[in-house]
């Protein structure tokens, strides 16, 4: 009854407008800090939905970036076997593919090669051009050791393809390059002239290229003169070598 008098008479609304105005500041706050609340918790929500976006395409950018390496892999051994397979379409001697396994410097490698596949020491080993890389040092059953053409241990029967086809012995110096002293002075060379095997060494086939005279060391007062050899070969990127049997 009270109620119905207090509506009928406006004095309810008087009562109203006033607890309104007295509750209207608290409400205001709490609808404040429950849109933040709202807004943060969409927002967090959001950033882990984001997070675990990002996380699965990272995954899946690591999974195409190995593919891709793989994919690199095989296709740069491919390329390295047709120039194999090209090279000795053109030859009719018998050799033997060997892969490197291991790398001691710069100097010496190990093949997955030994005597059970026909290989011995001297055999001379080429890149996929045909060009000398070094020659076999030492055999076992299945594995190999040979020094590359830069390493002093590695002498070859040379010939410089001149005009008077020099012949010397070319040996490499200090894992950088390859020398061939003790040149008559007579003999007429010059930098640019190519190197090759000069086959006087048994199993080593004539006419394999060793590499390029880059400088000749000549003084008039000396009987000799040396010449110092460029190899032809990138022994960074030699993973896989044919050996002349």
């Amino acid at each position: 009854m009270l109620l119905i008098f207090l509506h009928l008479t406006g004095l309810s609304q008087k009562g109203e407008a006033l607890l309104a105005g007295l509750v209207r500041p608290a409400a205001l706050k709490i609808y404040a800090a429950g849109s933040y609340i709202r807004s943060d918790y969409y927002r967090q929500t959001d950033k882990r939905e984001l997070e675990s976006l990002v996380g699965q395409l990272e995954e899946q950018v690591n999974q195409l970036t190995v593919q891709n390496a793989q994919l690199k892999i095989v296709e740069d051994e491919n390329e390295t076997l047709r120039k194999y397979l090209n090279f000795w379409k053109q030859s009719k001697a018998a050799f033997v593919m060997a892969d490197v396994i291991s790398r001691d410097g710069s100097q010496l490698i190990t093949l997955d090669k030994g005597s059970k596949d026909g290989l011995a020491q001297g055999l001379v080993l080429l890149d996929g051009d045909g060009t000398v890389v070094g020659k076999i040092t030492g055999v076992k059953d299945d594995i190999s050791q040979a020094c590359l053409i830069t390493n002093p241990r590695c002498k070859l029967a040379a010939m410089i393809q001149n005009g008077t086809k020099t012949d010397g012995v070319a040996e490499g110096e200090l894992g950088l390059t390859v020398k061939m002293d003790l040149i008559p002075q007579t003999e007429s060379i010059q930098p640019g002239d190519i190197v090759v095997t000069s086959g006087l060494e048994n199993d080593i086939p004539r006419g394999l290229v060793i590499g390029k005279i880059s400088k000749v060391d000549k003084e008039n007062n000396e009987l000799w003169q040396d010449a110092t050899i460029d190899p032809l070969v990138n022994f960074n990127d030699l993973h896989i070598v044919s050996i002349i049997k």
